[in-house]
Formats: structure tokens, sequence, C-alpha cells
């Protein structure tokens, strides 16, 4: 018996022991990775084994880049899905056969791996049907290539809303599906605004970010340009960026970023949806002309439902597809301050609430343009981007 006695006793506080190491050795990494502003770095936190690396209840893969050139034939150009500013999107087949796409990001170094590697950890978080779920991410530097960062999403097979508003060949979209995936694009940025810990504003909604499934629901996708900000507070962007048509004015002109940046593409987008139309459209003489300032001279002439596209199949009910319309205005109003949150033009798409009033509008956009690119020219000086601009002076908004 005092064998025994003394064996347990043994055990137990061999056991003990080893629960008081392993907690202070995870405590020490926390520290460390707290004093890092919570860089994230899957080899030191090794909580999985092998390839992938876990956040929250995610499993992301760290593909090699020999794999990724595999699955995309070398990066062939018949695979090319997409393109823009921050690289170009490749179709690929994993080595399971399954389809993903693969973002390979442009003029990448090693300076920013740390903040790629949060970028990664904070996307690989996000669960919502209404974006587009990360598989893993490539992060090597290569003898010939040089340093290679790519992000690897699931593939979604039905292509974009810009393919399906501006493609050739493809039929018009129903009210009801133009409906579904306008409250779809919404509930995407208001998780992503509240519901995403730490928040994000994407900065560069626009019709080809806006991927579509079988059955038509949509997924934000294109993570490349967003800026994540503690406790969803606005802050200032020494450059911006984004498409012209698509961005904010005083993002554009001052480089003041918020949510209400994301407001202002998302009523971009919408009004495409409704109208068929292209952000910056052509009108007399093919004079461009701001979509968002098209459909507000329709509005104010009390014709909204004009602004809804023509050849538009099952048409809904006149009065609700006017109210998309005025949502899609009123969120694109050049002044940050008149544009509702995310979360109230969900619940002004989704159910039967009184719209608010719109407020009056600064002198068109465009308008203004040749003045700002004058006196810029004229000084010296220069704009964040060369489209963009208006005047500041407005009616209170109520």
């Amino acid at each position: 018996m005092p064998i025994v006695f003394w064996g347990v006793l043994a055990g137990c506080l061999i056991g003990l022991f080893g629960s008081v190491l392993v907690v202070c050795v995870c405590w020490r990494r926390h520290r460390k990775w707290r004093k890092r502003g919570g860089n994230f770095d899957p080899a030191e936190i090794g909580l999985v084994s092998g390839r992938e690396m876990m956040s929250g209840s995610n499993y992301v893969t760290e593909f090699t880049f020999e794999e990724i050139k595999t699955a995309t034939n070398n990066f062939h150009r018949e695979n090319i899905i997409g393109r823009g500013g921050y690289g170009n999107v490749f179709k690929g087949i994993l080595s399971d056969g399954s389809e993903v796409a693969v973002k390979r990001l442009k003029n990448c170094s090693p300076a920013g791996d740390e903040i790629f590697a949060h970028e990664v950890e904070v996307i690989a978080r996000i669960m919502h049907v209404n974006i587009v779920t990360l598989r893993g991410f490539c992060n090597a530097t290569l003898p010939l290539e040089g340093h290679q960062r790519i992000i690897v999403c699931d593939f979604i097979p039905n292509g974009s809303l810009d393919d399906h508003l501006f493609g050739s060949g493809n039929r018009k979209l129903s009210w009801p599906i133009r409906q579904k995936i306008a409250q779809g694009m919404a509930r995407g940025l208001v998780y992503l605004h509240n519901g995403a810990q730490p928040s994000i504003i994407h900065r560069d909604v626009k019709a080809s970010n806006i991927l579509l499934d079988e059955t038509f629901e949509p997924k934000l996708a294109d993570f490349g340009l967003a800026k994540f900000t503690p406790d969803g507070g606005s802050h200032l962007s020494t450059r911006a960026v984004g498409t012209v048509g698509y961005v904010a004015p005083e993002y554009a002109l001052y480089g003041q970023l918020s949510e209400r940046t994301d407001v202002f593409s998302f009523g971009v987008v919408l009004l495409e949806l409704l109208s068929g139309k292209k952000a910056v459209i052509s009108v007399d003489n093919d004079k461009p002309l701001l979509l968002t300032d098209w459909a507000w001279s329709l509005v104010r002439e009390g014709r909204a439902r004009e602004v809804i596209d023509e050849g538009m199949p099952e048409l809904g009910l006149p009065e609700v597809m006017e109210k998309y319309v005025l949502v899609g205005v009123l969120s694109s109003h050049p002044l940050s301050y008149c544009r509702p949150t995310m979360a109230q033009i969900v619940n002004l798409l989704e159910l039967d609430l009184p719209l608010p009033s719109i407020p009056d509008r600064p002198l068109s956009l465009l308008a203004e343009i040749g003045d700002i690119e004058q006196s810029a020219s004229c000084s010296g000086g220069s704009t964040f981007m060369s489209s963009g601009s208006t005047s500041m002076s407005s009616p209170a908004c109520h």
C-alpha cells in the first residue's frame, strides 16, 4: 500500500508540474504575440502540425510555390479570370481535384511579411455566406521569381456581377435575382463592418468584385485592398485606392477612410444593378457623367422609376423597385455624413421601413473635375486620384 500511495502521489505531482509548465509556455508566447501587435506567425504558434494553420474554427493551408504553379499550369494566361492593379487572379485545380481562385500579388517584398500574415489570419476567421472563403496562401522567396505572396480562395463558378450586367451574351437578370444580389451584398458588408474582429473596410467594392454562385448568391471578393481598423474607427490613409466611379469623394480627395467609404461604393453598385448601366456613362456628345449624378437627376424630377433597366424581366412591385433606387442614391451621396450605415441599408432593403429624406447634393462630381485638375496643375500640386471631386458646401443632412 505505501508503494502504491507514493507512486500515485508522484504521478500527480509530475502531472501538475507538466500542466504548469505548459501554461507558462503558452502565456509567454501569448505575451510576445501581444507585444508584436497581434501579428500572426503560424510557425511560432504551432496550432497544428504540417502545412495547415488554424484561425478561429478554420484551417488554412500554406501551399508551396510549386503547388501553386502546378495548379495554375505555371500561371498560364488562359487561366486568368481577373486582372487588377494589385495582381492577376488565376483559376487553379489542386491535387485533390478542387477548383480554386489564385490571386498572385504584385510588387512584393519580404518587408511586408508580418502584415501579410496578419491579413491572412484575419481573413481566415471570416465565415459568411456572402463573403468568399479563404482556402490558403503562399509566402515564399524564389531565386528567379523573387518574393511571392499568393492568396487561394474558393472558386465561384458563375462569374462576377460585372460579367452578368455588362458581358456579352448574358441574359438580363430578373428583378428577384437583382433583389437577392442587392440584399446579399449589403449583408456581407454589414458583417465586414460590424461582425468581423477587427472590423474590415473593403475599399474596392465594385461589380467585378461581387462574385455569384450557381444560385446567384453574391459573395464579396478581393480583400487585397482591405484595411483593418481597431474598434471600427475612421483613419487617414496616405494613398487612395480603388476604381474610378466607385470611390467616395472624401477618400479620393483627402484619403479619409471609414465604413461610409464602402457605403458609397455599394450605392454605385446598387445603381448599376438596377439600371444595367456602368458607373461612368456617356450622355450627349459622349460627355462623361457619373451614374450617381444621372440617377439623382431623375430622382429630383420625380422620375426614379426610369432608373430601372428597361429590359429587365420579371419586374417587381413598382414601389419596391423605386425604394431600391432611392437607397442607391442615398448611399452614394457625395457627403459621407448623409449616407446611412450598411446595417441601416439592410433594414431598408429587407423591411417595410420608411426611407429618410434624401438631402440635396452639391454640383456634379465630374463637373468639378476639370476645375480641380486645372487648379492642381497651376499650383504644381496633385490630387489623390485623377478623378472624383465635390464641392463640400451643402445643406445639412437630417
